[in-house]
């Protein structure tokens, strides 16, 4: 993306490929506050800690119009500026749960997505943005797998409970059983197709 002074990501669109405005993690930076106008840059980095692109965004929670987002950066050197509307809904057990009205849907959403191509953010829904896994074979989604639980095992505390650090590693032991079938399956069928040719 263009941003501030970073480049796009590459590859087909996919919701994990794409930048995204999660409004729960807006809330909890400090962002949505009633009554009040914040703004600041919201950055993302790729899992190496790499930083990968990042937009101006200010919550005007205290306009004469409700509350609005406002987006701002540039992409492949042009300049990009979105206003987009805010609703709040009441939880169960109180507090508020906010959303974003979609500029291409107009429906409410929480996240609000940039996929590489495209000129401004919208929900998942909006974009029909698929998620990785629903692109990759068994093999691909172990992988994926394996990877996303040595992350968080990385991450957990070093007072974390051993139960927590076991249920990482049994998602790696089981990842790691599609692994091994999957890859016997591709040998046993390299070797069947040799022998065919052999015979021929």
């Amino acid at each position: 993306m263009g941003g501030y002074g970073s480049g796009r990501r590459g590859g087909r669109p996919s919701v994990e490929a794409s930048f995204r405005i999660e409004l729960p993690k807006l809330r909890r930076a400090g962002f949505l506050k009633p009554g009040c106008d914040t703004s600041g840059i919201w950055s993302w980095q790729n899992n190496y800690g790499e930083h990968t692109g990042s937009v101006r965004v200010r919550c005007n929670m205290a306009g004469q119009f409700g509350a609005e987002l406002e987006i701002s950066c540039s992409i492949d050197g042009e300049p990009m500026f979105q206003r987009i509307s805010l609703e709040w809904a009441s939880m169960r057990f109180g507090g508020r749960r906010w959303y974003a009205i979609c500029p291409r849907s107009g429906r409410r959403c929480t996240v609000l997505a940039l996929p590489n191509g495209g000129r401004h953010f919208a929900s998942i829904k909006a974009w029909r943005l698929p998620y990785a896994s629903q692109n990759e074979d068994a093999i691909g989604r172990a992988h994926r797998s394996i990877a996303k639980a040595e992350r968080k095992l990385e991450r957990l505390s070093r007072y974390a409970r051993k139960r927590t650090r076991q249920k990482f590693w049994n998602r790696i032991a089981d990842a790691e059983e599609v692994l091994e079938y999957g890859t016997a399956r591709l040998l046993q069928r390299l070797l069947t197709r040799d022998a065919k040719l052999r015979r021929a």
